[in-house]
């Protein structure tokens, strides 16, 4: 088992870090929707 620790830690910060990303990329994605959406709301009625 004592073998094996190093890979257990490596997969764990791997996930950490795939995690962190998918987090990420799904605020900016949400960030995106809002500004259009602020945009949408803040143009004047034609």
């Amino acid at each position: 088992m004592e073998d094996y620790l190093g890979f257990i830690e490596f997969f764990v910060v791997a996930l950490f870090a795939a995690a962190w990303g998918v987090l990420e990329l799904v605020g900016r994605r949400l960030d995106r929707k809002k500004e259009a959406e602020r945009a949408k709301d803040s143009m004047p009625p034609s």
